[in-house]
């Protein structure tokens, strides 16, 4: 669209819909700087999502300039205030944002300076140092997901087009082919978007999460039999040839290494059952950490990793998980099977 038709669009009343401002990617979202984190200063708002691409563009550049003026706002109160924990962690985060990457970790490394038990900060500081670490921090997640509770299904399916739930869905219902499982485990739950999915595909249906917050949104579904706060590897572990299904929508995006996810999952399922997941899809063959804290991981890595906890490759696929700055995220839906003859 050029310039005239932008005007004559215009002049008919039939603007592109930027009124209405959503984050641009999941990083934002979960790391609380569209302003849901409660505990952080709020930083610019996100920008809209405009039809045009041009208007797009340059709502986007106006909102790396608002970024890097709060971020310079907020170094100036931190040089007045140089022991303030809500300001650093608030900093940093803004300086992820802009690929302040070297910046970013002088500051989480001052944050863990003084508060050396600050789960954010330590991950988010290995990372940036070039570590890969084997899982996210579960007070890390916990805390995340909990400030993010009130704001998740409405950002996720309205602005990101959210799609793992249904990616998930649709690979259990052909792993299941016509049958119905007796008793599904949701791993890391949220708040239930998965839930819906799995109507007549399970007669029960739980649910586990590091969230408090989350639970309690899943629970006002009223779709779950049971829910729990709780961590993946423990509570599995504990509970031998229990599952028929195990369900993981956009979770294991918090674990690096997934040798201790797949055994205790092999563990948990009858005989005959499946383990259904989604990834985001990583280039190379082992696994990978971005900036956000989440993990990426390769087809060839999920295939060793599943041989070696025992299980067989069921169906692995491509996916777009969500949209995050206007274009697809590559992930893997993959189903797991114990049973005999799995492909």
């Amino acid at each position: 669209m050029n310039r005239r038709d932008r005007r004559r669009q215009g002049k008919a009343g039939a603007a592109a819909p930027t009124a209405t401002v959503a984050p641009l990617s999941v990083s934002t979202m979960l790391m609380g700087l569209a302003g849901q984190d409660a505990a952080a200063p709020v930083v610019a708002t996100p920008v809209a999502l405009a039809a045009d691409p041009v208007q797009s563009l340059l709502a986007r550049e106006r909102q790396q300039r608002e970024l890097a003026e709060e971020l310079a706002r907020q170094q100036r109160t931190l040089a007045a205030e140089p022991d303030s924990e809500l300001l650093l962690r608030s900093v940093g985060r803004l300086q992820l944002r802009l690929e302040r990457r070297a910046d970013a970790l002088i500051t989480y490394r001052r944050l863990l300076q003084l508060k050396p038990d600050h789960a954010e900060a330590a991950h988010l500081a290995a990372i940036l140092a070039g570590a890969t670490p084997e899982k996210a921090d579960a007070d890390y997640v916990a805390k995340l997901f909990d400030a993010f509770a009130d704001n998740f299904d409405r950002t996720l399916t309205h602005w990101l087009d959210y799609r793992a739930p249904q990616h998930v869905a649709t690979a259990a219902r052909a792993a299941l082919a016509g049958r119905v499982a007796e008793h599904a485990l949701d791993l890391g739950c949220g708040t239930g978007l998965l839930a819906p999915e799995m109507n007549g595909l399970v007669r029960r249906l739980d649910g586990i999460d590091l969230s408090p917050r989350m639970i309690e949104k899943a629970a006002e579904r009223k779709l779950y039999h049971q829910l729990e706060v709780a961590e993946i590897v423990a509570y599995l572990a504990a509970r031998p040839a229990r599952f028929d299904l195990l369900l993981a929508a956009d979770v294991l995006a918090y674990f690096g290494r997934l040798d201790d996810v797949f055994a205790a999952a092999q563990a948990a399922l009858k005989p005959v059952g499946h383990f259904v997941a989604t990834v985001e899809a990583h280039s190379g063959d082992g696994f990978s950490a971005g900036k956000s804290g989440r993990f990426a991981h390769g087809e060839g890595y999920l295939r060793q990793a599943a041989q070696a906890a025992g299980f067989a490759v069921a169906s692995l696929q491509p996916v777009a998980l969500r949209m995050e700055d206007g274009k697809p995220v590559p992930g893997l839906v993959f189903a797991l099977g114990l049973q005999a003859g799995a492909d």
